[in-house]
């Protein structure tokens, strides 16, 4: 019996050791995917692509000062962006709901108009300094509207790079 329970501890530590390497893999894995579905949710809300393509790249750094990071893909220089900005939430009305066993509940809960920090990251894409691309690499929906059957909405990337 002793031997048995030396054998389980000897087998389950390097799984259990193994499983905290997993644990953090799949929690850093379910975060990015976290992160590309929030940016992707926002696509209806930015509209900085078209508003910046054909534009000077100069025209862009004037504005947002310099880039953050610098790189090339496929021959083509690519300049990253990260700003963050203080924006006016507007109160909302939401709702929360739970499944507990068999029921369902939901909670209405009432948020207050403030002020909230919100940040977003560009790449930029240039050739011959003029803008070919603005892609947003990380993006939230910020509500702008009044709380109703339809709220109005925009992106961060909106707010801080748009024109």
């Amino acid at each position: 019996m002793r031997l048995l329970k030396k054998l389980v501890v000897v087998t389950a530590l390097p799984m259990l050791l193994c499983g905290c390497g997993a644990a953090k893999s799949l929690q850093a894995g379910a975060a990015k995917l976290s992160d590309d579905l929030g940016t992707a949710l926002t696509a209806p809300y930015t509209k900085i692509d078209s508003q910046w393509r054909g534009k000077p790249i100069a025209k862009f750094e004037d504005k947002f000062g310099a880039p953050t990071d610098r790189s090339v893909a496929g021959g083509a220089p690519v300049l990253t962006w990260q700003r963050s900005r203080m924006v006016r939430i507007p109160a909302r009305t939401y709702d929360q709901t739970e499944y507990i066993g068999n029921m369902v509940l939901t909670k209405r809960i009432f948020s207050p108009e403030h002020d909230q920090e919100v940040s977003c990251t560009v790449a930029v894409t240039a050739k011959s300094g003029i803008i070919t691309r603005v892609k947003p690499l990380s993006d939230r929906v910020v509500p702008v509207g009044e709380d109703g059957f339809f709220p109005s909405n925009t992106s961060t990337c909106q707010i801080i790079f748009g024109l």
